[in-house]
């Protein structure tokens, strides 16, 4: 039975999750492709090969714009600019971070709490802290690994604080907050397939019913302010298209690791995880590390919560690949990636 592992002990996000699943063989043309089904606007994927504590992986991120695209594969809705390393082109990549953060991914995703810990602090009607690193690097990077890592892509990060901080190169909050339903009827709408379909729409329920819970409404009223964001929606859509893609008959989770301290939400200062998180994780088990900083987001939370068929140590398994998604930010005790591992399960 071919299986996938995702090892967490760094904690999980969304962006890191379809950055893993890129890093295993996900194409991002399929990931383009798919999210141009859902009427979403004009968007910019990103894919960047990066590293943390000497691990290379790839970074996804997405925003909002215009098509810039140089692709390769005959995709016509591209949003990166893709050089397929199938014809022998140098990966050579002109990163232009600029980093607008919301400090637990998709705390803003869903809960409106955020860490402030930033460089720069802009405050919205939902407390959203956003860290502004406008960093202009040049790297070279000749890996040759895979197709998917894309020469001159203009990187504005998508991760959440340790790939749970979105970056966004927009300057401006987020302003695109949908609620459930109107999510919902997106997805239905579109032309995804009935996989896709019916794993992010359980993904996004997961989440309305703990936001629900949480502030004593229906989950049907729930309003999401950066959960309804075009990055949020991105992750979930492209983390269930990468699943699928790879076809796998079962997903295994690792024991989960979050980080300590403080959030400041809406409603005040919240204790890590989350109240998002772990309303979502209720029932899984979850240990805290020495991190001062939150490593699980809502969303990476709910991909786990709907795709694991068990959390523990890695089953016995031949690997056959493994990818890794990258975070963002440097963290002290761990490199701040998420390990995904496809193989067969044995015995």
């Amino acid at each position: 039975m071919k299986i996938l592992f995702l090892d967490c002990f760094s904690g999980i996000s969304g962006d890191m999750t379809v950055g893993a699943l890129c890093d295993l063989g996900v194409k991002p043309s399929t990931l383009e492709w798919e999210l141009s089904k859902v009427d979403i606007g004009d968007f910019h994927m990103h894919f960047e090969r990066k590293q943390r504590k000497g691990i290379e992986g790839v970074k996804f991120g997405i925003h909002e714009g215009a098509t810039h695209t140089h692709e390769q594969d005959g995709h016509g809705h591209g949003h990166a600019h893709e050089h397929d390393q199938d014809h022998g082109h140098e990966v050579e990549s002109h990163e232009h971070e600029h980093e607008h953060s919301h400090e637990g991914e998709h705390e803003h995703e869903h809960g409106h709490c955020h860490e402030h810990e930033h460089e720069h602090e802009e405050k919205g009607a939902h407390s959203h802290s956003h860290e502004h690193e406008h960093e202009h690097e040049h790297e070279r990077d000749d890996a040759h690994a895979h197709d998917h890592v894309h020469g001159h892509s203009h990187e504005h990060g998508h991760s959440h604080e340790h790939g749970h901080s979105h970056e966004h190169g927009d300057e401006h909050e987020h302003v695109h907050g949908r609620n459930h339903a109107e999510i919902r009827q997106l997805i239905q709408a579109s032309e995804l397939s009935p996989f896709v379909k019916k794993h992010a729409l359980g993904i996004f329920e997961r989440i309305a019913r703990a936001e629900g819970k949480i502030h004593g409404m229906p989950a049907e009223n729930v309003a999401f302010h950066e959960v309804g964001a075009l990055d949020s929606i991105a992750d979930i859509i492209c983390a269930c298209v990468g699943i699928e893609a790879l076809g796998v008959d079962a997903i295994y989770v690792s024991p989960l690791h979050e980080g300590r301290g403080w959030v400041e939400c809406a409603h005040g200062r919240f204790p890590i995880p989350a109240p998002a998180t772990l309303e979502i994780l209720s029932g899984i088990s979850l240990a805290e590390t020495d991190e001062t900083h939150e490593l699980i987001t809502p969303t990476g939370a709910a991909i786990v919560a709907q795709f694991a068929r068990s959390f523990g140590p890695m089953p016995r398994m031949k690997a056959e690949k493994v990818g890794y998604g990258i975070g963002t930010r440097d963290l002290a005790s761990r490199p701040n990636v998420l390990r995904a591992v496809i193989g067969e399960l044995e015995g």
